[in-house]
């Protein structure tokens, strides 16, 4: 399963740059952002499991995943610019497209949140990966509170 999902981070990640105009229909750019926003979930959930002890920390897995996260952060947001993406099968809210700039905004606030982590988790340093770790889940919650049906 792993290496599955390390496969599909790989594949996204590389073609992100194209992808905004590589979709066949609306669905496609839905199924697209929401893919990459279980790869994120999925990374981010191994790393709260060892930050809450749920699981061993291992610094090396954590610090990979946080790689990953970063990564991954890049990779969604060109699934909203399609148009017709906001209807389909999606919890993305409406006030994503009527609030666009906010939602940007918050995007660039969680890129910022996965890069600060990737650059501390290497670090050993456990209190600013704590914050950095943090500051991720906050920016997660914040665009969730906003822009997606629960």
């Amino acid at each position: 399963m792993k290496r599955t999902l390390l496969a599909l981070s790989l594949a996204l990640a590389s073609t992100t740059a194209a992808a905004e105009g590589a979709f066949d229909t609306a669905q496609d750019a839905i199924d697209y952002r929401q893919a990459a926003f279980g790869l994120i979930k999925e990374n981010f959930s191994d790393m709260w499991a060892m930050m809450k002890k749920k699981k061993p920390m291992d610094e090396k897995a954590f610090a990979q995943r946080a790689q990953h996260l970063a990564l991954l952060s890049q990779i969604p947001f060109t699934g909203f610019k399609v148009d017709g993406s906001d209807k389909g099968d999606t919890s993305a809210l409406p006030a994503i497209w009527q609030e666009w700039d906010e939602f940007e905004a918050k995007a660039g606030a969680f890129q910022m949140a996965t890069e600060r982590l990737a650059a501390v988790a290497d670090s050993g340093n456990a209190d600013d990966i704590k914050k950095a770790f943090g500051a991720v889940g906050k920016t997660c919650k914040g665009c969730h509170d906003d822009f997606k049906a629960e």
